[in-house]
């Protein structure tokens, strides 16, 4: 999994959000001031440009450039001596060292609960999933959010079961870092007590693991404080004055960071995003966006483990057995909490549920069927899953399940990232080189400027721009996301959706001959 990690995040310019995130993060260590990007929580952002203190890139001077940061890591990224594509690159290893993190926390609970083969299988499926490889290569809180939801769920039960300090202690750690990596984690303050009242309705334990629910969210609490460590620092001294206090149902909160973000991203659910599905834009998305995103995107394999292993696993439910039904809880309640979402982004957004039911549906089957026929099975569901993600390789972002008609039916059911997040920028460069430096219009949806990589090119005029459209002689080249007209005007490209592509870049560049006839 690591080593196709890393051949792909070689082959991709930055995403559109992997510049603010590394931006973030080495303003934090350097300065200790958390202003930027408070709408994600800083765990990831530190851990991505942790690599960056070693280069020791210059920040930007200009105290204007913060009030936009996607300004300002632009600036961060191209506007200075460093070369951009190594501190992306030097960035994105902290997140590959995650994904190989997951990957031993599905085998630790696998092999503790389920033996080996279970073990085995559920690793193998997590390593070859395309969108866990995907976006577990990038500068987001996508790969952290996967991995500690998991692990804080995992430890949890573990605690359960065999109730000690030292456990409940590894529980509250591996809260508070959850909190600290993505604001929807605050899930598990309402799923970990589920848990633990399941466990306990079911006569499986005392009423202890109960009581050490406030200490677990202490404990959580102080976590996300050490990570916010100059913030906090500031206020307990009183001087966090450049924070404003939350104030929620009258109750005014402490001018921290952490509320702060996570009153904005409540602001930003409230007001919703900007989304497409099944070729219809909209800006509050609809509540069956994750439901098709999940049907569509998830590997071919996995829809037929959940098939099969839904199937067993209603065995195991019947007989009321606690670990599997605290095992199923967690993905079952962040998949109803994500109906809610009015943030319809993509399956990234989706990635805390995997480890969970590769783990459920390996351990179903070979628990129903133990022996050969189950290992053949499992053993073949996996060989699938190998076969169709080697086959996509290296257009893992880009990735749709067979039944969804594979890669290039892709922008007919979804975009952003989960199609087109800018990251084909490079690969465009080496088509114009491989090509003969045709003449390139260019209509590009990301955070790269394009001469970084020394793209020579003219902007692809609009459905009104009718001189625009008669003088032009180049090859069109344009991001399937701008090409639906998503973020941008409405009909804006109207006049280029109906001709017919020449080609594409990657996954998310649609290539056009508008070359007049002759120099075709």
């Amino acid at each position: 999994m690591a080593l196709l990690q890393f051949a792909t995040a070689r082959q991709e310019s930055a995403t559109f959000d992997e510049g603010v995130h590394l931006a973030a993060g080495y303003r934090y260590w350097r300065t200790g001031n958390y202003s930027l990007n408070v709408e994600h929580p800083p765990l990831q952002k530190l851990l991505s440009a942790a690599p960056l203190l070693w280069v020791n890139p210059p920040m930007p001077a200009d105290p204007k450039l913060l009030t936009d940061q996607s300004e300002y890591a632009r600036v961060f990224l191209y506007g200075g001596a460093a070369d951009a594509d190594w501190l992306v690159l030097l960035g994105r290893l902290p997140t590959l060292f995650l994904s190989s993190l997951l990957l031993a926390a599905v085998y630790w609970a696998g092999r503790k609960h389920f033996g080996a083969p279970v073990a085995v299988a559920a690793v193998w499926l997590c390593a070859m999933d395309p969108n866990l490889i995907a976006h577990g290569r990038y500068i987001t809180t996508d790969m952290a959010s996967a991995l500690l939801f998991f692990l804080a769920v995992a430890v949890w039960i573990n605690y359960l079961l065999s109730p000690s300090r030292r456990r409940a202690a590894v529980a509250a750690l591996v809260l508070g870092l959850a909190l600290s990596a993505k604001f929807s984690m605050v899930v598990l303050l309402l799923l970990l007590p589920l848990i633990a009242l399941l466990h306990w309705v079911m006569g499986r334990g005392s009423w202890r693991p109960l009581a050490v629910l406030p200490f677990l969210g202490a404990g959580a609490v102080l976590v996300v404080l050490v990570t916010y460590a100059p913030e906090s620092w500031r206020l307990v001294r009183g001087r966090n004055v450049a924070v404003e206090a939350e104030t929620i149902r009258g109750y005014e909160l402490p001018p921290h960071r952490y509320l702060t973000g996570l009153r904005t991203v409540i602001d930003h659910n409230s007001e919703g995003h900007p989304s497409y599905l099944l070729g219809v834009t909209r800006e509050s998305g609809w509540w069956y966006y994750f439901p098709v995103v999940f049907l569509v995107k998830s590997p071919t394999a996995l829809l037929l483990l959940v098939l099969l292993g839904a199937g067993a696993g209603l065995v195991r439910i019947h007989r009321a057995e606690f670990l599997w039904l605290g095992l199923l809880l967690p993905p079952l309640v962040y998949f109803a909490t994500t109906l809610t979402s009015h943030i319809n982004l993509g399956v990234r957004h989706l990635l805390p549920m995997y480890p969970f039911l590769y783990l459920l549906c390996a351990a179903a089957i070979l628990c129903l069927w133990p022996g050969r026929r189950g290992l053949l099975i499992v053993g073949g569901l996996a060989a699938l899953q190998t076969g169709e993600t080697l086959v996509n390789f290296p257009e893992y972002l880009g990735y749709f399940n067979l039944p969804a008609g594979g890669r290039a039916a892709g922008p007919r059911y979804l975009l952003d990232s989960n199609v087109d997040w800018g990251q084909d920028l490079k690969k465009l460069k080496s088509y114009i080189d491989t090509n003969g430096s045709p003449k390139v219009c260019l209509d590009y949806f990301g955070s790269v400027e394009p001469k970084y990589y020394g793209i020579q090119f003219e902007y692809l005029p609009k459905s009104w721009d009718k001189d625009e459209l008669e003088r032009m002689d180049c090859i069109g080249a344009i991001s399937e996301t701008l090409l639906q007209d998503l973020y941008i005007r409405p009909g804006s490209y109207e006049w280029l959706r109906g001709r017919p592509a020449m080609g594409t870049v990657g996954s998310s560049i649609r290539l056009y001959d508008l070359r007049k006839p002759g120099a075709r």
